[in-house]
């Protein structure tokens, strides 16, 4: 299966791994290759380009792109040779720049963002439905290794690490085929091929933590291993959490959780995960809550006496008919767009301005609990109604149900951006509970229902 390589000694070789990618695809396909130059990106195309030669996919198109980030003066000239190179290879190539100023800090994440959103748009340029990213298991080592740099000493675990299948946007997967392969096997195919490739400088710049922990990694006699059962573990989890949500939470006006008191006994494992993404989701943040506030929540939780807390934005009321959870209102921020804007309010809702005039998005306030079941507790209700989106016009005042002027739609800062097939179940599942369509699906046969059931088998045997 894509990306559960263990060690050393489970690599898989390039070959294999790409003609494996290309029979378990769904047809017909439009794949979009991302092509920095590297040897890696330079490798994966080849290789898909001679797969669909050697072993001829009708239904199979490729294309490739090359994202110039304008951060170094080479870098347009190092597109024009992809260019070249897709060109002798009978490729169509695009070339998209990431314009405008550069941030002075957080320049990789902002990289990262920019990169995906281009390539994302080049899809549809392109009639592409797929991207493949060169990652491959060298990259994978070293990002377990900075995630397990970071963690206290004795704190357990490092996640599962690059996921092989990404959900971009919610409206395109990022597949990386070569998650089990090493990057010498990789270059030593490019040298039989004898095609050459482009070396960055930046990836000898110890300036970036990822440099660093190459360079250390390549110090080690034994390389650490993958955990076996990483991601499929985080899929069966997923799929757990799912069924738990359906069993016992109900979701209103998409601003407050109602958890009955019997899911709060559910397996530790599970508990942890799904309040985890539901307090990201009601608190409109990337990420869960780290361990040792999610651990402060599970504790007073389990102590089943009512009370209050709030922890990542969100206020945990616990009662003796369940848990309720809502956004806090502190630090909520108005959000103002302009005729044909549309934007993200407070890391929950997505609002499109749709009329002839600009509007502002701010918390309803007391007029908010209108939109929920007066059955429910007084508090919960007055909390969480006054953390809807209010919107004004500017120039005139409208409620939010007037008219399909402005569109207001929920939004899980969590899963919107980046979702990772490992938390698609528990995705869907939400969205469902929200009003929400389900997310796209990924374009690979078998790939979900396979990890899905040996995660089972692994939670089965005691190491959820």
């Amino acid at each position: 299966m894509i990306g559960e390589a263990v060690s050393e000694n489970a690599t898989e070789s390039p070959e294999a791994a790409a003609a494996k990618f290309l029979g378990s695809l769904r047809k017909p396909a439009h794949i979009l290759v991302a092509v920095s130059g590297g040897s890696d990106s330079i490798g994966l195309l080849v290789m898909l380009a001679d797969c669909l030669k050697t072993f001829p996919h009708p239904e199979i198109t490729l294309s490739a792109a090359t994202i110039d980030h304008g951060l170094r003066p080479e870098s347009a000239a190092e597109a024009v040779v992809v260019a070249a190179l897709c060109s002798r290879l009978g490729i169509t190539h695009v070339t998209r720049r990431w314009e405008g100023d550069k941030p002075r800090s957080g320049l990789m994440a902002a990289a990262r963002e920019a990169r995906y959103e281009l390539l994302a748009d080049a899809t549809a340029d392109l009639g592409a439905n797929v991207i493949v990213t060169a990652h491959t298991l060298d990259d994978q080592l070293e990002t377990l290794a900075m995630r397990g740099a970071r963690l206290a000493d004795g704190e357990p675990g490092v996640g599962t690490g690059i996921a092989d299948a990404v959900l971009f946007d919610r409206r395109i997967w990022v597949i990386r085929p070569l998650l089990a392969c090493r990057r010498d096997n990789i270059r030593a195919y490019l040298t039989n091929r004898e095609i050459s490739w482009i070396d960055d400088p930046s990836n000898d710049d110890p300036h970036y933590e990822r440099v660093r922990t190459r360079k250390y990694l390549a110090t080690l006699k034994n390389l650490p291993t993958v955990p076996v059962y990483a991601g499929a573990a985080r899929a069966a989890i997923s799929a757990a959490a799912a069924d738990w949500l359906e069993s016992h939470v109900i979701i209103h006006a998409a601003a407050l959780a109602e958890i009955r008191t019997p899911g709060l006994d559910a397996d530790s494992a599970v508990l942890a995960y799904a309040l985890s993404n539901l307090t990201a989701v009601l608190g409109g943040q990337s990420f869960g809550l780290g361990r040792e506030r999610l651990r402060r929540i599970l504790d007073f939780i389990g102590e089943r006496s009512p009370g209050r807390r709030t922890s990542g934005g969100v206020v945990f009321d616990l009662r003796s008919s369940g848990l309720y959870m809502m956004r806090e209102s502190r630090g909520i921020e108005p959000l103002v767009l302009a005729p044909g804007e549309h934007g993200v309010w407070d890391g929950r809702f997505e609002i499109v301005n749709g009329g002839a005039t600009s509007v502002r998005v701010e918390p309803s306030g007391n007029g908010g609990a209108t939109a929920l079941a007066t059955t429910l507790p007084k508090a919960a209700v007055y909390r969480a109604g006054a953390v809807l989106p209010h919107i004004i016009h500017l120039g005139g005042q409208t409620s939010l149900g007037a008219g399909t002027i402005v569109h207001v739609a929920p939004y899980f800062a969590p899963f919107d951006r980046f979702l990772t097939r490992f938390d698609l179940c528990f995705a869907n599942r939400l969205a469902i509970s929200f009003g929400r369509k389900p997310y796209l699906q990924p374009p690979l046969s078998g790939l979900l229902t396979e990890n899905a059931s040996v995660g089972a088998d692994y939670l089965g045997k005691g190491h959820a």
